[in-house]
């Protein structure tokens, strides 16, 4: 085969690599949502003993998680992105008595926070391609209750407030699907590590959610 033959078949065969490339790099903006689940939230058997004879309680460790971020992307398989992340809000609610006094006791935690990670993709072809995460997030949770006696008790409600933060580690495995070179869809799993301290408990937080992305040109 001669040169002649030779340079317009490897143009050719240089265009699809080309195009990946051009469009896996720079700026980047997004927003998704998803849920997220509290895996050590505080749940009715934390208040055996406290409600008891015959308490009735309902609690959730389930929420709505919403995030926005942006990033670059150096290259096809390395980027780095900031977030705002707003894993959503975990409840208890129960009732029983206290001392033969009837009583309803209500809590909830709201978690949110910044994060810093580096993103990684491994190309499947054009379109596809999976991806993981690792980096820092900077949480605050937003922690109150409330208890309330009856049977006559003067100032009958007590309510408690905490605010901590702190920084934990953050990390994720997830696929995308880009739709031309400037829009592309993601879903991805995180999980937000040790949110909370000793006086409100420490609880690891997952966010499953779905994204759309757009690359700046």
């Amino acid at each position: 085969m001669s040169i002649r033959k030779i340079l317009p078949v490897a143009a050719l065969l240089s265009l699809p690599c080309g195009a990946v490339y051009a469009q896996s790099q720079g700026w980047y903006i997004g927003a998704g949502a998803g849920q997220s689940k509290a895996t050590n939230a505080a749940s009715c058997s934390d208040l055996n003993g406290v409600l008891d004879p015959g308490f009735s309680c309902s609690s959730n460790d389930t929420g709505t998680g919403l995030k926005v971020f942006a990033g670059y992307q150096f290259n096809p398989y390395l980027g780095v992105e900031g977030s705002y992340v707003d894993l959503g809000k975990f409840k208890i609610s129960a009732s029983g008595t206290v001392a033969l006094n009837p009583a309803t006791a209500d809590g909830s935690d709201k978690a949110s926070g910044f994060g810093l990670d580096a993103v990684g993709t491994l190309p499947i072809n054009e379109q596809f391609g999976l991806l993981a995460r690792v980096g820092a997030f900077h949480w605050t949770l937003d922690s109150t209750a409330s208890v309330t006696l009856g049977g006559g008790i003067p100032n009958p409600t007590t309510t408690a407030s905490e605010k901590p933060s702190g920084t934990g580690v953050d990390f994720g495995v997830g696929a995308k699907y880009d739709f031309n070179s400037v829009a592309g869809l993601r879903v991805e799993w995180q999980r937000f590590k040790s949110i909370g301290n000793d006086d409100t408990g420490k609880s690891d937080v997952d966010l499953i959610s779905a994204s759309l992305l757009y690359r700046f040109k």
